[in-house]
């Protein structure tokens, strides 16, 4: 008859060990659902952290496209007014040199009227020994009025 109390004390051993097996195992799985539940909390707070991100870089890019276009705009309108002027500065020499020739034979009817020669005229105006000829003939002292 001692064997039947040995085999109860060994299977409420046996049975003991297996609750608190599973007490743990129940335990552990818990543990480990929380820890899941709460990476994928985190996870999905990163995933919306990152799609705030992904919209912000949408923007981004658009205003730089946006940015792009209009500094080619900008550029083209650049080269325009380049182009006008160069132009214009061109037409401004062409006067420039119309004036400064106007100034020089006007400079040099006037020395010539004083009476100055040729040679003189030519090394105070800077004009042609031809055209300085050509001014004292009509308009100096002498010239057929």
């Amino acid at each position: 008859m001692q064997q039947i109390p040995d085999i109860t004390h060994y299977l409420i051993t046996q049975f003991t060990g297996l609750v608190i097996l599973a007490i743990v195992m129940i335990a552990f799985i818990l543990i480990i659902q929380r820890a899941v539940t709460k990476l994928t909390d985190q996870i999905y707070i990163d995933t919306s952290k990152i799609d705030k991100m992904n919209e912000q870089i949408e923007d981004s890019q658009q205003a730089l496209v946006s940015i792009l276009t209009q500094s080619d705009k900008l550029f083209k309108e650049f080269l325009d007014l380049n182009k006008k002027l160069t132009s214009m500065q061109q037409e401004l020499s062409l006067l420039s040199s119309d004036y400064s020739g106007n100034k020089q034979v006007a400079q040099a009817i006037e020395l010539a009227r004083k009476g100055l020669n040729t040679k003189s005229i030519v090394e105070k105006t800077g004009l042609s020994t031809e055209d300085a000829d050509a001014i004292v003939r009509f308009h100096g002292e002498n010239s057929p009025s």
